[in-house]
């Protein structure tokens, strides 16, 4: 059956939140520009070493067949592994505008947390800044006003996809995720009992949706400023999974008050989630405060 789901004006904020503070005001733009590498192209990402079964931070890649393309997802794993011992694993989705590395920021405190508990930590790229992980047709989600910005501002870095190349983008997004998921359980010890998936801004949508498509892969699900905007989610079929969100009082992508209404409507179809709200915390502040929670949530929670 062909689930009737799509985002609401509020994610169409979101995207531009994540953008916009990822990549600074526009008269700091070119500074965050000539401080960010460009990404390696697909004949020279396939020309970077990997070592197969590392411990410790690593960037990856792998040949994407549908896509055509080399694509990259970033990986951590413990110094503790010793290919014997099962671990859990963490699947990381990033934000609009932003790719693969997205969650190793210092002030996330990401590698610490994943030494601490124990954790495989991956993120996949997803086939593009704005790939969405399936969970929709980009060019949709950008077609409702954003309250109080210029049309032209939304616009800039986004790509110019015609419907069809934003919904092939949309299922390639997705594709990629499952592939790289299935490589880093193929290459190590992983508990397949404890695996987790979670994200921030579309991360989180694409949460929501990857959540519920492949409802009996997961142990847990943590979205962060993820929407709320679906319509006639089927909340059933992810009843049973441990779940946590949150949102900063500040965010202007998914506010406390349609956080909480989608909390209600989850308690009403029976899920019991954990709701977590940041004080002054925005879009982008709140993650500091939120991803350490969410680790902890997986690390005490099992489905």
């Amino acid at each position: 059956m062909k689930l009737k789901i799509w985002a609401s004006a509020a994610f169409a904020v979101c995207l531009l939140s994540s953008s916009m503070a990822a990549f600074q005001a526009p008269a700091a733009q070119g500074q965050a520009k000539a401080a960010r590498p460009a990404p390696l192209t697909s004949e020279e990402l396939a020309k970077q070493p990997q070592t197969p079964g590392a411990t410790g931070e690593q960037s990856r890649h792998y040949y994407f067949a549908e896509g055509k393309v080399e694509s990259p997802y970033h990986l951590y794993v413990p110094k503790s592994y010793d290919g014997k011992t099962k671990m859990p694993l963490i699947i990381g989705l990033h934000g609009a505008g932003a790719r693969e590395t997205y969650f190793f920021r210092d002030a996330y405190q990401t590698i610490p947390l994943l030494e601490k508990y124990g954790f495989i930590f991956v993120s996949p790229y997803g086939f593009s800044d704005f790939g969405a992980y399936g969970a929709m047709n980009v060019p949709r989600v950008a077609a409702p006003a954003y309250p109080g910005v210029a049309p032209n501002t939304v616009g800039d870095r986004r790509p110019k996809w015609t419907p069809e190349e934003a919904a092939k983008v949309n299922e390639l997004s997705e594709k990629d995720v499952m592939n790289v998921i299935a490589l880093v359980e193929k290459e190590y010890n992983i508990d397949l009992s404890r695996v987790y998936l979670m994200g921030h801004s579309m991360g989180g949508q694409g949460t929501w949706y990857l959540g519920q498509k492949y409802a009996e892969k997961w142990a847990g699900l943590g979205m962060m400023s993820g929407g709320f905007g679906y319509v006639d989610y089927p909340a059933a079929r992810i009843k049973g999974i441990p779940l946590i969100t949150g949102a900063g009082s500040m965010d202007t992508a998914l506010h406390g008050a349609e956080a909480q209404a989608g909390i209600a409507k989850l308690k009403a179809a029976g899920l019991n989630p954990i709701y977590i709200e940041i004080p002054d915390g925005t879009h982008m502040s709140e993650i500091p405060a939120l991803f350490p929670q969410v680790i902890e949530f997986f690390a005490t929670h099992h489905r």
